[in-house]
């Protein structure tokens, strides 16, 4: 049995990363091991899973079929594992989180030796991302997410509130002024963020007034810290988080700009699957976080 639910276990891993090569890291096993695990469920089933060469993995019409039926099967035994483990006076286990990058760095990761010390019988395996993580289909514990949350099905606890502002070097606005409206932002290198959900389109409120602003500039990224270390180097005007900005902001380096606009603010979140019982392992991770981020953090007073 133990057996069969290593081999259950490696074809979903297969399916969900679509790589042999890269299913195999995440396994921590070689992938020639792996390749054979499959072929022997493959060989117990009588069926082939995957359709494969040497650019591609794809699953057959009985690979989707079984993959939801072993999803399901998995699902039930975490549910069973949850319901022993809430139990457990002492938190244990393997506990996956995912984290933006940026955040995670600076504000959770510091504080996780202290969780360890506090939780010695808990492991963290983290996972540093600013993609979007499924945590039922990745089989994530928990995923800290900054923005507005779309699935419902989710539980969900709030952090923080993540206040955001228009900033620049001093150097770029003595070179090229100050906006004093929005619409001046048009003639300005803005600097985005490429999963910015609105695009390269900025929103700013004052008062009864609403203005949406398409933006350009020379530079766009996919990673907070890179369009930081861009306006600090005079690169132009970014819409950042306070928590990567604020010190920026307190000493000088950067500025504020349009402080009399408003832009849209969003929350830090904790994500959890979904599922009856929450294992205690995840129940104490996310009440340790809440515990830290109880009293508005350095990042969000006003300067």
């Amino acid at each position: 049995m133990d057996d069969q639910f290593e081999l259950i276990r490696s074809f979903i891993v297969v399916a969900q990363k679509l790589s042999f090569v890269e299913a195999a890291d995440g396994l921590q096993i070689d992938p020639s091991a792996l390749s054979r695990r499959i072929r022997r469920l493959e060989k117990r089933l009588g069926v082939r899973l995957f359709n494969r060469n040497t650019r591609r993995v794809a699953l057959t019409e009985a690979g989707v079929l079984y993959l939801s039926h072993c999803q399901e099967v998995l699902a039930k035994l975490d549910q069973a594992d949850a319901i022993v483990s809430h139990l457990s006076t002492e938190p244990r286990g393997l506990l996956r989180v995912t984290l933006p990058v940026v955040f995670g760095q600076r504000h959770i990761a510091p504080a996780l030796s202290e969780f360890l010390n506090r939780y010695p019988q808990i492991d963290l395996d983290l996972s540093f991302t600013d993609r979007f993580v499924d945590v039922l289909e990745e089989s994530i514990d928990v995923a800290i997410r900054v923005g507005q949350l779309q699935d419902s099905r989710l539980i969900v606890r709030k952090l923080a509130s993540n206040r955001r502002v228009l900033c620049s070097s001093p150097f770029y606005l003595q070179k090229y002024g100050s906006p004093q409206t929005p619409k001046e932002l048009e003639q300005h290198s803005c600097l985005n963020f490429s999963r910015l959900a609105t695009g390269n389109i900025w929103h700013f409120s004052h008062q009864s007034q609403r203005i949406a602003i398409p933006i350009k500039g020379r530079l766009r990224a996919d990673n907070a810290e890179a369009l930081y270390q861009a306006v600090l180097g005079g690169c132009g005007i970014a819409l950042l988080a306070t928590y990567l900005v604020g010190d920026a902001l307190k000493t000088g380096q950067l500025s504020t700009v349009l402080d009399d606009w408003k832009v849209p603010t969003t929350d830090v979140f904790a994500v959890l699957g979904v599922g009856q019982y929450t294992p205690s392992k995840t129940q104490v991770f996310v009440d340790f976080l809440v515990e830290r981020f109880r009293d508005p953090p350095d990042w969000d007073v006003s300067w």
